[in-house]
């Protein structure tokens, strides 16, 4: 009788990981072809805005219609914004608030929103990415299928996240970071389910992008076929200098948010300060207008000054800065890459040339750890898009370092950051910061609980029994539990309940 019951259970548990490999790879499909879709038109954009830039030399007419436009466009954004604020910013600190049961926004409703606002902050030349809303569009696509398939809350947080992974895989052809990316960033849960879901999703959306709608990679890095042992000296000063830039990275978006705040612009008008700062630049500097990815490629072939370089850094930096804490549906994500890519060239400067490359990859995926803190991701990322394995050591030893610097210097996780003020905005708790008190604590031969059953005892409120040790072995409380003399507790509760808990029951 008992083989027998083990054994439906494990049929049981065979049949749902089959169900979740399915349901990953409708997900797949379905965020595969919004997310293809969604990169093709930014990428359309954004050649507009370069053409733009050039374009508008040829008359002083013409930049005159250009204010008019961008203009029009920051108000575009601004109604965007008022119609559906889940569709703002990277869309990233808003799937990890989904996974965690504190946001339940409309999944169509955030895809038409989000792929309209993106496109509209893209043709104003904002320097925005495409992968936070890839990422975002994704979970959202998961929870479209799941509300379609009628899955119970559970089984919707495993397709929200297999979406996410399916976003960020079509973004940057990159599979096996967009898995990591979801568990690392966004669900924070490893298990074998989650795991096959999501890399059944991300395996299918990179089929699609490549074989469907021939997308090709990003970024093409050349060659480097070995990475000698007297560069990692400097592989480590680059992964610490990759901290504290990081870390001022992060606290630079703080004083951006700060100083919307004390402007108080009305959400529609709020996007104005971005598009009116793009407008200068397509006119003085039109290098950092929009993601940028093309500026990779173009500073690893080009040998370029210390003071261009430290420009270009600071002026790229902030305008994706200005453009992102405006509000507007647009990621950091890929800008993120391109600052560190200038950071490597700048670094570059005092090597040999041949190391211009390497550096500038090894500054990618650093300073993005940095800045997230989601280092296994960052190495993967750019492990997977350069396909080399000879990056890997020196790549994660970068990547550690900054990793190690920017929790030194004691700045929060840019994502963290982000969701703390999307439920601070929206007054929403956090759940995870509020139960996260564990007692463990033992019933005294004379205690007035023996004989009770746990839903007989007065606890306080929002106390959770996880676990129930007695004589040595693990009991799964019920309401009918019996508490006996010598049971040890596991109680999980609120901060604020330890006080009175103690009070009640510490005898």
């Amino acid at each position: 009788m008992k083989i027998s019951k083990i054994n439906n259970i494990d049929n049981k548990n065979l049949k749902t990981e089959a169900t979740l490999l399915l349901n990953g790879i409708l997900v797949g499909i379905f965020a595969g072809i919004v997310g293809a879709s969604y990169r093709l038109l930014i990428g359309l954009s954004e050649k507009i805005v370069h053409f733009t830039a050039d374009f508008i030399k040829t008359g002083f007419i013409w930049k005159v219609i250009l204010l008019i436009v961008l203009i029009l466009l920051g108000l575009i954004s601004g109604f965007l914004l008022k119609r559906e604020p889940m569709a703002s910013g990277s869309g990233i600190p808003q799937v990890s608030a989904e996974i965690t049961g504190r946001l339940d926004s409309n999944p169509l409703r955030v895809l038409i929103y989000k792929i309209t606002g993106g496109l509209v902050a893209s043709l104003g030349g904002l320097s925005l990415g495409r992968e936070g809303p890839s990422i975002q569009l994704g979970a959202m696509s998961g929870k479209l299928v799941s509300r379609v398939l009628k899955r119970n809350p559970v089984e919707e947080k495993y397709l929200i996240t297999c979406g996410a992974s399916a976003g960020l895989s079509i973004a940057f052809g990159a599979p096996l970071a967009g898995v990591l990316f979801s568990i690392e960033e966004v669900h924070k849960n490893i298990t074998k389910k989650i795991i096959i879901c999501c890399f059944s999703a991300a395996v299918v959306a990179n089929i699609i992008g490549q074989y469907i709608f021939s997308l090709k990679p990003i970024f093409n890095f050349p060659s480097i076929d070995y990475v000698g042992p007297e560069i990692y000296p400097a592989v480590v000063i680059l992964g610490i200098l990759l901290g504290i830039f990081g870390t001022f990275y992060n606290t630079t978006i703080k004083v951006l948010f700060k100083i919307y705040e004390k402007l108080n612009l009305n959400i529609v008008f709020r996007p104005q300060v971005a598009f009116l700062i793009s407008f200068i630049l397509f006119i003085v500097y039109p290098i950092v207008l929009g993601s940028g990815h093309s500026l990779v490629e173009f500073l690893i072939e080009n040998k370029f000054s210390i003071s261009f370089l430290l420009i270009l850094y600071f002026i790229k930096t902030l305008f994706s800065l200005v453009s992102f804490t405006s509000g507007v549906a647009g990621g950091i994500f890929l800008p993120i890459l391109i600052q560190g890519a200038v950071l490597g060239a700048l670094f570059s400067n005092f090597f040999d040339a041949k190391y211009t490359a390497l550096f500038i990859i090894l500054s990618m995926s650093g300073y993005l750890t940095a800045i997230v803190r989601s280092p296994i991701t960052s190495i993967i990322l750019l492990f997977e898009m350069t396909q080399k394995l000879n990056y890997f050591l020196p790549i994660a030893l970068c990547c550690l370092l900054a990793y190690f610097t920017a929790n030194i210097l004691g700045t929060k996780p840019v994502y963290e950051y982000l969701l703390d003020r999307i439920l601070t905005s929206n007054k929403l708790k956090d759940n995870e910061l509020e139960m996260e008190v564990e007692i463990i604590t033992n019933i005294s031969n004379d205690s007035n609980l023996i004989g009770k059953t746990i839903s007989e005892v007065p606890w306080t409120k929002g106390i959770l029994i996880s676990n129930i040790e007695r004589s040595g072995r693990e009991i799964v409380p019920k309401g009918s539990t019996k508490l006996e003399a010598n049971d040890r507790l596991t109680v999980i509760m609120y901060k604020e309940s330890v006080e009175e808990f103690i009070k009640k029951f510490g005898e």
